[in-house]
Formats: structure tokens, C-alpha cells, sequence
């Protein structure tokens, strides 16, 4: 028989090759994309969340009285410690608070800056209050910050390159006090090379096994034409082809198995047979990776919701949280504005909790907070209790609550005089309380905060009264 001039298998090999090489290109390119947009989620994300949680974090008028003299405080200090362990916690490489001067200079004050551990150990201090950063960055370097700081309630992703320190990738938000002063900028870099460290890592690892998994299988395609395939590689097709139908939405691995054909030509078909079914248990492994990795994502996210839960909720009393109160008085902002709103607010100030504290100790002073809360939470069981001080609760009332407002505040009163007068009861649980009620004027109040002070200048009053022996236990309403 004259010799072929193109072999079956040359021509297979040929087209094989070039099928690995564009093959190898595109999974690489893809490979790449995919990570860099997965891992930028991941770290926007990520560095989001470190911001979010010191924003909570932060006594927002104690920092701007450090501020304004220049002096760091106890708070300021735990500030710093909390930013100190946040940067080596969460791998960051930096993680600090900035200030944009007021002198025109188009620079920044660092007002805190976390120091690692690796600083620390190479003997570097913190960073004093209002360090002048003008000899860090350069005014072009410095103007994304700018551009950050002026969108209040936003946060902002964005490069900065430097020769000096590298380039950074940056996730930042706008500290902004109650009264809309911006108090600094809140800022968590991480090095822009890990990213791109990374990605060339997983592209070289993605390339060796793609090229080792393509030279196999065409070493085994050149060896099976060298002797009659058709049937066997039918019966072959035949069993993928079940495999591939049976498997299809399955998550039980119990059920990912393929039937290994009865071949047995002792050539590379029953080669690729036995390979086939070792890519059925690879395939096995590979799903339980994946299975593994959703029950982490379902971990990672209630992590998340225990975080949430934490700074809704005040950690003592189990009240709400200050944070919980200024959202709902958002809330009730929107509901003025549209012209549905209908509410009444009441506050409670629990004052002989230093004198429990004084005499009975730290544990007693707080047994005494959380009985006061406790009774506070016995009258209004169905509306939100929100500890919003040391010693202050503000309780907000609508619907059936609303409507019962006289009589739940008159019960409260009663609560509070009978725990007090109880001389059964141990001392911390004799809770003593001043109140003040208001409610929301439609024609007269154009925020939930007017209805809020309102309610707390008849409680400072109605404390006053208290403290001069007037009325031992008073208590008053706004009509």
C-alpha cells in the first residue's frame, strides 16, 4: 500500500498542538481576568468592612476635642491600639485616619495611624496626633484623598503610585460627625503588587497543568489510531455520554460514577478508558472542593451577620444600639417628609447608677444598667429600646404603642417607683429613673431630631427638679 502523505495521526497531532497552544492562551487570559476581578472584589470588600467597623468604632466628639488641642486622649489612645492590631489583623499595609488641612495647602494631617508589628519590633513609635503627611505624598498623590473626603457617606476605591512606598490599592470613607462636620477621612491600603503577585502565581500553576493534561491526552490520541478503535471507542462514547446525562445537576457524589466500559484491548483505549474514570473520581474531588468552599462562603456570611448583629445591638442590656437609633431616625426623617409620620419618643436616664457603682462595685453599677433596662423593656415589650449613653435609654413609639402612649408612660413611672421603693429587692435592682415624653408635632417639627432634644430638655429638667429634692421621683410630658 503506497505510504499516506498526511497521516491521520501527523494531522491529529498537528491540529492537536496548535489546539493545546490557543487552548493554553486563552484559559490563561481567562484565568487571569477572573482572579483580578474576584480578588479586587475580595479586597474592596474586605477592607470595606475594617472601614465600616471603625467608623462605628470611633467616639466621633472625643476625637474632634483631641483635635482641636492636639492632645490624645483615652479613647484616642484605645483608637490607636484598635488600629494597631486591625492592620496586622486583617493584613493590611496601612490603616490610618487623615485630616485635609485648612490652610490651603492641599494636604493632610494624619490624625491616628496604625503602627504593625513588624514596625513595633523594628523599634518604631506611633505617629503623633496631626502629623503633617505634606513630606509623605506629594499634593498629586494626595488628591484622590481630596476627592474622597467630599463624598460624605460614600466609599472610595482608587490606585495611589509612589515611588517611596509603593503603589497602594485604597478603600476609604468620610468620618462625618452627627452635624455633618467631616471629622477625617478613614483610609485602608493593601500593596497593589500582592494583587498582581498572586495572579502571576495562579496563571504559571493554571499553564503547567493545563500543558501537562493537554500532552497526555495527545499522546494517547497518536497511540489509539494505531489499531482499529471504532467499536471500542463507541462503547466508550456510550458510557461518557451516560455519565455526563446521569451526573447532570447531581450533588450527591455518590452518584458521580462512571461505569468503566469492559475494554480490554491493552492499548492506549483502555488507557484512556481507566483515565477517563480516574477524571470521574478527580471530578468527585473537585465537587467536594466546591461544596466546600460554598459551606465556607455560608460560614464567612454569617460571621458577617454576627458583625452586623454586633453593632446593632448594645452587647449589655441586649437594648438596640446608638448606631440602631440614629438608622431609625433616619427612617422617621423620610417618614416627615412624606407626611407620614406619627410617633412619640421617650427618654430615660437612669441616675444613681455612679453612686451603685461607687459603693457596690464595677459588676453591681452594671447590674443596675441592665435592671433598668429590664424594666424599661417590660413596659414597651413591642417597641424598639435603644441604650444611646452610659446611663441614657430612648424608647420610640408608634402604632398600637403610639396610641397607648399616656398609659405606657404613666406604667413606666409606676415600674420605676416600685423598684425603687422595694426594699426586698438587692440594691442594684432599685432602680431609680428620670423620664421625658414628646411627641412628633406635624406643622412644627421638620426632623425626628427636634422631636428627640424636645423629649431630652424635659428629661434634663425633670432631672434638675430631682437633684434639688423637689420631687424625688418626677417625670413630665410634653402636650
Amino acid at each position: 500500500m503506497p505510504q499516506c502523505k498526511k497521516p491521520i495521526g501527523r494531522s491529529m497531532l498537528i491540529f492537536g498542538s496548535f489546539f493545546i497552544v490557543i487552548l493554553c492562551i486563552l484559559m490563561s487570559i481567562q484565568s487571569a481576568g477572573m482572579l483580578k476581578r474576584a480578588l479586587l472584589r475580595h479586597y474592596n470588600a474586605h477592607m470595606s468592612d475594617v472601614v465600616t467597623y471603625i467608623e462605628h468604632s470611633v467616639d466621633i466628639d472625643d476625637l474632634q476635642q483631641c483635635l482641636r488641642t492636639r492632645t490624645p486622649s483615652e479613647k484616642y489612645n484605645q483608637l490607636q491600639q484598635q488600629l494597631n492590631t486591625m492592620v496586622d489583623d486583617y493584613e493590611l499595609l496601612y490603616l490610618f485616619i487623615a485630616l485635609p488641612k485648612d490652610d490651603g495647602s492641599r494636604s493632610f494631617y494624619s490624625v491616628c495611624t496604625a503602627t504593625s508589628k513588624a514596625e513595633r519590633e523594628a523599634g518604631e513609635e506611633d505617629f503623633p496626633i496631626m502629623l503633617d503627611a505634606a513630606e509623605f505624598y506629594t499634593p498629586e498623590q494626595l488628591q484622590p484623598y481630596f476627592d474622597a473626603i467630599n463624598k460624605p457617606g460614600e466609599f472610595s476605591v482608587f490606585t495611589v503610585e509612589s515611588v517611596d512606598y509603593g503603589h497602594t490599592h485604597t478603600v476609604c470613607k468620610p468620618l462625618v460627625a452627627s452635624d455633618g462636620t467631616t471629622v477625617g477621612l478613614i483610609c485602608a491600603e493593601v500593596e497593589h503588587s500582592d494583587l498582581h503577585r498572586t495572579i502571576n502565581n495562579y496563571v504559571i500553576s493554571s499553564i503547567a497543568l493545563i500543558i501537562l493534561i493537554c500532552v497526555v491526552f495527545a499522546f494517547a490520541g497518536y497511540s489509539l489510531l494505531k489499531k482499529v478503535i471504532v467499536a471500542p471507542l463507541r462503547s466508550l462514547e456510550i458510557r461518557a455520554r451516560e455519565f455526563a446525562e446521569n451526573s447532570r445537576g447531581k450533588r450527591d457524589l455518590n452518584e458521580l460514577t462512571f461505569n468503566t466500559p469492559d475494554i480490554h484491548t491493552e492499548n492506549e483505549i483502555q488507557s484512556l478508558s481507566e483515565a477517563i474514570t480516574q477524571m470521574a473520581e478527580d471530578m468527585k474531588v473537585y465537587v467536594s472542593d466546591i461544596l466546600t468552599a460554598e459551606q465556607r462562603a455560608e460560614t464567612a456570611e454569617g460571621e458577617a451577620y454576627d458583625l452586623s448583629r454586633i453593632a446593632y445591638e448594645d452587647s449589655l442590656t441586649k437594648a438596640k444600639s446608638k448606631v440602631a437609633y440614629d438608622e431609625r431616625k433616619v427612617e422617621l426623617d423620610k417618614a416627615i417628609k412624606d407626611g407620614s409620620a406619627e410617633f412619640a419618643v421617650v427618654m430615660v436616664n437612669l441616675v444613681d447608677s455612679k453612686r451603685v457603682d461607687d459603693i457596690f462595685g464595677t459588676e453591681a453599677g452594671r447590674k443596675y444598667i441592665v435592671s433598668g433596662s429590664d424594666l424599661i423593656r417590660g413596659v414597651y415589650p413591642f417597641a424598639p429600646v435603644y441604650r444611646i449613653g452610659d446611663n441614657d435609654f430612648a424608647v420610640i413609639l408608634d402604632g398600637q404603642d403610639y396610641a397607648r402612649r399616656d398609659e405606657l408612660f404613666a406604667e413606666l413611672s409606676k415600674r420605676f417607683d416600685e423598684a425603687k421603693d422595694d426594699e426586698q429587692r438587692e440594691p442594684w435592682t432599685r432602680c431609680i429613673g428620670v423620664f421625658g415624653m414628646t411627641e412628633f408635632i406635624k406643622d412644627a417639627d421638620e426632623t425626628a431630631d427636634q422631636v428627640c432634644r424636645r423629649a431630652e430638655m424635659i428629661l434634663f429638667r425633670n432631672k434638675r427638679i430631682l437633684q434639688n429634692k423637689t420631687r424625688p421621683s418626677s417625670q413630665n410630658r410634653n402636650d
